[in-house]
C-alpha cells in the first residue's frame, strides 16, 4: 500500500518550517518559492493548511499532460514529473483538484513532491507534529481530500488576486 504525507490540521500553526527544509533539501536553498509544500491560510475557517501533492491513484494530471512528461510509479505510488520533457504550461497545475503541482520559481519548473525517496523532510522537521507519513488505505482519505479541494480552491483565489 503506498504512502501518502497526511496533515493533520489543527495540529498546524503555519509556521512553513517544512516549506523551508523543503527548498533546502530539494534546490540547497531556503526560499519558500521553491517548496513543495505550501501552507495556505483558509480565509473562512481560519485554519492553516499544508498543501501537498497526494499522489493520486488517478491522477488528472497525468493524462492530461501534452507533453508526457508526467508518470506515476506503479510500486510506490508516486507521480513525477520529467523535467526534460515539462515544457512548464501548467495545465497540471490547472486540472489538479488538491494543488500539487507547484511551479518553483527558483528552478523556474512545474515541481512535484517526491515525499524525499521514503523519509519526507517535512514531516521529520515539523514541530507540531502536524505531518504523518503512513499507510494510507483507499477509502480514508475522503475526508483529507475535500480539505485538500478546498485549499486549492483558497489558492487559486490568491493567485487571481496577484
Amino acid at each position: 500500500m503506498p504512502k501518502k504525507i497526511v496533515v493533520e490540521y489543527d495540529k498546524c500553526t503555519g509556521c512553513f518550517l517544512c516549506g523551508q527544509a523543503c527548498s533546502l533539501v530539494k534546490t540547497g536553498v531556503v526560499n519558500p518559492a521553491a517548496a513543495r509544500i505550501r501552507i495556505v491560510d483558509q480565509e473562512e475557517s481560519g485554519i492553516t493548511v499544508p498543501v501537498i501533492c497526494q499522489h493520486c491513484l488517478e491522477p488528472v494530471c497525468l493524462p492530461a499532460c501534452p507533453s508526457d512528461a508526467i508518470s506515476r510509479d506503479l510500486q510506490t505510488g508516486i507521480v513525477s514529473i520529467d523535467t526534460a520533457t515539462c515544457t512548464n504550461c501548467a495545465t497540471c497545475r490547472n486540472v489538479c483538484p488538491f494543488a500539487g503541482p507547484v511551479f518553483s520559481a527558483l528552478e523556474k519548473q512545474v515541481v512535484l513532491c517526491d515525499h524525499c525517496d521514503g523519509e519526507p523532510t517535512c514531516v521529520e522537521v515539523c514541530p507540531t507534529d502536524a505531518l504523518h507519513y503512513m499507510d494510507c488505505p483507499a477509502g480514508a482519505e475522503d475526508e483529507r481530500l475535500r480539505a485538500m479541494s478546498m485549499a486549492r480552491k483558497t489558492i487559486a483565489k490568491k493567485e487571481r488576486q496577484q
